[in-house]
């Protein structure tokens, strides 16, 4: 089954609009299911709509959001759909599945001092590369609102600390964003320097690697399956809610609380990278306007004093 499921995730990668943080996704999903079915002696080849089922309600049982079983199961379809094409199956089991539907749910929002005490309690214990690693990952979040699959791909040569900016390549296929430049405020400034002293010493074997945030994945950063690993963590050891300390909680913790100061809806807009903002005449033009916002209403800016 591992070479059928390679077969299918090199299909995927050849073709166009496929990202590669979806093909991980479906390799880990996949993967779940091939694992839950050795446990229960079945092959995938000879699996009925029962078998699927009860994997559905193992995943309930581990309180897994319908959201994320909804996504599973489309991995599924399209795995199996690459099997019948294939001929290594007579039907595909997923057919006759209906999808999860997605839970009604409340947007929960950060509240600033929940941020406080994250960053607070997080930088008590900042002497060592991997700890520091995480209060950077949280104040990067939170302080220019990123995505969390635009972070874990961060360059070196993209960070400009006289600027305090960091330029976010698009993605390389998939969706159609442009490049874009986000701001992050002097207390972030201070953390990312602390940060890449620990990394020059960290990685002096292979100081040549060019992104921020290293690791031995395939892409050669972190994966966002590890940052969420890495909030997780934290919520247990800060006694916080687990689906408080999501990526995107950050994210949406940046536009909400600048809105709240005072910034005007459609800069925070750019800001988020809802409009594109580019490094042509067109940023140039916006910039000002973007800097003075970050400096006048983020949260981050009010912090004067220097934790590190």
């Amino acid at each position: 089954m591992l070479q059928d499921i390679n077969n299918f995730l090199h299909t995927l990668n050849s073709e166009d609009g496929v990202h590669n943080n979806t093909i991980l996704s479906y390799k880990y999903d996949i993967n779940q299911f091939r694992d839950f079915l050795i446990k229960k002696k079945i092959t995938f080849t000879k699996i009925k709509k029962i078998d699927v089922l009860n994997f559905l309600e193992y995943l309930k049982l581990k309180k897994v959001m319908n959201k994320t079983k909804a996504r599973k199961i489309y991995a599924l379809k399209r795995f199996y759909k690459f099997l019948l094409s294939e001929k290594l199956v007579s039907s595909n089991p997923l057919d006759k599945i209906d999808m999860p539907k997605s839970e009604e749910t409340l947007s929960i929002t950060l509240s600033i001092e929940q941020i406080n005490k994250i960053l607070n309690t997080v930088s008590k214990n900042i002497d060592n590369y991997k700890n520091l690693r995480s209060y950077l990952i949280i104040e990067l979040l939170y302080a220019t609102g990123i995505r969390v699959s635009e972070l874990i791909s961060i360059k070196l040569n993209n960070i400009d600390l006289n600027k305090n900016t960091i330029l976010i390549d698009p993605p390389e296929k998939g969706k159609s964003r442009s490049e874009r430049i986000v701001f992050f405020v002097r207390q972030t400034k201070f953390v990312m320097e602390k940060y890449l002293e620990f990394r020059k010493i960290e990685f002096t074997k292979t100081d040549d690697t060019p992104w921020l945030f290293p690791s031995n994945s395939s892409d050669g950063y972190l994966t966002r399956r590890r940052v969420l690993q890495i909030l997780h963590a934290l919520a247990n050891k800060i006694k916080i809610e687990k689906n408080l300390m999501h990526p995107h909680s950050f994210r949406h913790a940046f536009g909400n609380h600048l809105l709240t100061s005072g910034a005007d809806i459609r800069v925070v807009q750019k800001l988020l990278g809802h409009a594109s903002i580019t490094t042509t005449q067109k940023y140039t033009e916006h910039r000002d306007k973007l800097i003075e916002t970050i400096e006048n209403f983020h949260p981050l800016s009010k912090n004067n004093e220097n934790i590190i």
